[in-house]
């Protein structure tokens, strides 16, 4: 692969696809509920029930049946169809695969239409594809994008947003320059120059994260939770 398809959405989820999943090497997956999701869901949602949830970049992730089985609508977007299989094979519910020609992609669906993944690249969502949603959950996504992606990221994202929208974004801070792949850093001050235009922005937890730091190869590391909202 030459440079330029490294560089293309295409060429970075096949690098993914084959770097990855298909040698089953997906050391960002968690077997269990995100302890970030378990413990702000019910506060900055309100013990709101049957909303709309959106899981960019989702993955294998098992917090999106995590949600489905709180009635909760839920849809995630992702690159790679061996993520979606694994999801679903995981959530344990009756589901369709069809093709969606609009995104060149895969629509993974139960068949209570409420657990929705589609197979597909990320910059070509739109709100005509997926709708407009009440809330987001964000981790691994946002802080895996070049950081020249990130304002593509943001127009992509910001019309999938509903009225009152809650965002609930986790990310890492830590000194840039220190590594240059995923996870890139997503300090207060990045956070506000992304989201700040149109949303308000409240720092929920900085916690210190040595285990993942030494990981990383980083000297210090902090994960941030952030709750964004509307303006």
């Amino acid at each position: 692969m030459d440079a330029y398809q490294a560089n293309t959405e295409k060429g970075r989820v096949e690098k993914w696809k084959t770097s990855f999943w298909d040698v089953d090497s997906i050391p960002w997956h968690m077997p269990s509920t995100n302890p970030i999701l378990e413990k702000h869901w019910s506060s900055v949602t309100g013990g709101r029930t049957g909303l709309r949830v959106f899981f960019p970049l989702c993955g294998a992730s098992v917090d999106l049946a995590w949600l489905y089985r709180q009635n909760h609508t839920v849809v995630g977007v992702e690159g790679v169809r061996k993520a979606a299989d694994k999801l679903f094979a995981e959530a344990d519910v009756e589901y369709s695969v069809t093709r969606v020609t609009e995104v060149e992609g895969w629509k993974y669906q139960s068949l209570d239409l409420r657990l929705t993944v589609f197979v597909a690249d990320f910059f070509k969502i739109t709100p005509d594809i997926v709708g407009a949603f009440d809330a987001v959950f964000d981790r691994g996504s946002l802080e895996a994008m070049q950081v020249s992606d990130r304002a593509e990221y943001i127009s992509t994202m910001k019309p999938l947003l509903g009225e009152s929208f809650i965002y609930l974004l986790s990310g890492f801070d830590y000194q840039p320059g220190m590594k240059d792949s995923p996870p890139r850093p997503l300090p207060p001050a990045v956070v506000e120059q992304l989201f700040g235009t149109f949303s308000s922005i409240e720092l929920l937890d900085r916690v210190e994260q040595q285990k993942v730091a030494a990981n990383l190869g980083v000297q210090q590391l902090f994960q941030c939770t952030y709750k964004i909202g509307k303006k």
